[in-house]
């Protein structure tokens, strides 16, 4: 099938996509780009993934929110909790999909209104599992994690699409939470390889900044 802005999308089972389809349609929308850029956190990257793209993609949103409902449905809890901002799409599509709550802290509490620091509906005591796009340190899951403790929720779990393997997962359980990632980052450019997305002398160049 082929998009208006003439992007194509990896033909897959719509109730059980792959992860090569995932991998592939990623860098095919340009969701994964090789470079030089840098980071939230500060630093240099030889590979970038802008998975704020999946907004113009429904059909992508939608494989994208298959893999998040396959990894969410073994867990126990009340509510999906979504970052800002680039968690909120995928948990508004996860929460449509799976008929289950959403709420999302701000990024500053209000200083009108309500003043609240958490927007939605929730009780004390409920138990939320944090959504987010991708990890790399770990710190942008904290600063949501952070607020949702302080309303009263119960956080134990968060679920991203990918894990760029830079630390993230290991500084969340040793901060007592469990990341669950659709993919890692070694896994997808593995895939992109085998597929003649990249070459080998591009995978082993990203895999070595990674691991630095």
């Amino acid at each position: 099938m082929k998009l208006q802005n003439c992007v194509m999308i990896v033909p897959m089972n719509e109730e059980t996509p792959d992860l090569t389809a995932l991998a592939l349609t990623l860098f095919d929308i340009g969701a994964v780009r090789l470079g030089q850029f840098r980071l939230h956190s500060g630093r240099l990257s030889p590979i970038y993934l802008d998975l704020r793209l999946l907004v113009s993609f429904p059909q992508i949103l939608r494989m994208v929110t298959s893999f998040y409902r396959r990894l969410l449905e073994p867990l126990r809890f009340d509510l999906l909790a979504a970052t800002p901002l680039a968690g909120l799409p995928i948990g508004t599509a996860v929460s449509l999909e799976m008929n289950v709550p959403l709420v999302y802290p701000r990024k500053a509490d209000k200083s009108y209104g309500t003043g609240k620091s958490v927007e939605g509906v929730w009780q004390v005591g409920q138990t939320a599992v944090v959504l987010d796009d991708l990890v790399t340190s770990g710190d942008s899951i904290m600063q949501a994690i952070t607020p949702l403790k302080a309303a009263g929720l119960q956080v134990q779990d968060a679920v991203v699409l990918v894990d760029r393997q830079q630390g993230g997962t290991d500084f969340l359980r040793r901060e007592g939470y469990t990341l669950h990632a659709v993919i890692t980052l070694g896994h997808m450019l593995l895939l992109l390889q085998e597929n003649g997305r990249i070459t080998p002398t591009e995978r082993a160049h990203v895999l070595a900044a990674l691991a630095k």
